[in-house]
């Protein structure tokens, strides 16, 4: 793995450096200042799979940074993991709004530092395993048939209001059980997934997670929500204001707004797309539990029918 380490105290980039050679990872280059790792995207030739970065410098702190390198188009998809002294909520809803993938914060412990850049070798291995989507994922009907897993969390290609699920489960990881209680999430499941994934080619069912995904950024009309993909024909979104409408209101809105693509679909012999939008869930400050456990309970909400749900309303998990 070719990583790029961006840190203005020159301590330690060599620290780092040097825990990163003891873990496996001995190609590394450092950077002291966000200007100068963007000169080294930019002319070094070197394409870097992981990239590490400080959130406090000067003249560029660690979100701008972050924010122009996922302006590249070869670095949208990038892991960058802050490392930083920084703990409080705001740097680390910025981190993550401006792109991050994790947040490790100093000072930084060696089997920490192992386990998140083992995630990031897991991550990049399922991304060359998803490379032919991206390829493909414009030909409805192409005829090179793709292998897809039904139930895998992946990065939608075209979806640019889509983060990683990992990243999601991080970002509530990083925040913590007592700093997480304005935090809600409630899922989107495509009822009809699977039987379009049985009978669609696997670029042709990304191609409908796209579909779907454009629906529900204009359905709801706010980007202050994060939404990745969970796998299984499930989306999670996570917000920490009221989005003014019902989850039924919404539901009627996507739904509506895919009966838009109802041509395409039948030239696919494919049924249109259907979601269910489930209740919010949020932590309960008086039985607090593992920070993703909101997205687990999200999830369930989504793909259990309304019948069969509990009658009191929101989920609390």
């Amino acid at each position: 793995m070719r990583i790029l380490a961006i840190d203005d105290d020159p301590v330690f980039l060599e620290l780092l450096a040097g825990m990163l050679k003891m873990i496996g990872y001995a190609q590394v280059t450092t950077m002291p200042s966000g200007e100068e790792a963007l000169h080294e995207l930019d002319y070094s030739g070197t394409l870097y799979d992981c990239i590490l970065s400080d959130m406090q410098m000067p003249d560029m702190d660690g979100a701008a940074v972050t924010s122009a390198i996922r302006s590249r188009t070869a670095y949208r998809q990038t892991p960058i993991l802050m490392i930083t002294a920084m703990s409080g909520k705001n740097a680390v809803d910025e981190a993550f709004a401006a792109g991050a993938t994790d947040y490790i914060t100093k000072p930084l412990d060696i089997i920490e530092l192992r386990a998140r850049i083992g995630m990031v070798d897991r991550l990049l291995a399922e991304r060359r395993r998803l490379a032919e989507f991206a390829r493909l994922v414009g030909q409805r009907a192409a005829a090179t048939e793709i292998k897809a897993e039904f139930d895998t969390p992946i990065l939608i290609p075209g979806f640019d209001r889509g983060i990683e699920f990992l990243a999601m489960e991080n970002y509530l990881l990083t925040l913590g059980v007592k700093r997480m209680y304005s935090t809600s999430a409630f899922a989107i499941h495509v009822k009809n997934a699977g039987i379009i994934f049985n009978k669609a080619s696997g670029a042709t069912y990304v191609q409908m997670l796209g579909d779907v995904g454009a629906q529900i950024v204009d359905a709801l009309k706010t980007e202050e929500v994060m939404i990745a993909y969970a796998g299984s024909g499930t989306f999670v979104c996570m917000t920490e204001r009221d989005l003014g409408q019902s989850p039924d209101d919404l539901e009627i809105l996507i739904n509506i707004g895919l009966m838009d693509f109802e041509t395409i679909y039948a030239s696919d012999r494919l049924p249109v797309p259907q979601v269910r939008v489930g209740e919010p869930a949020r932590s309960a400050f008086l039985s607090p539990t593992k920070p993703t456990r909101i997205l687990e309970r999200a999830i369930q909400s989504a793909t259990t029918p309304p019948e069969k749900r509990t009658k009191n309303g929101q989920l609390v998990a």
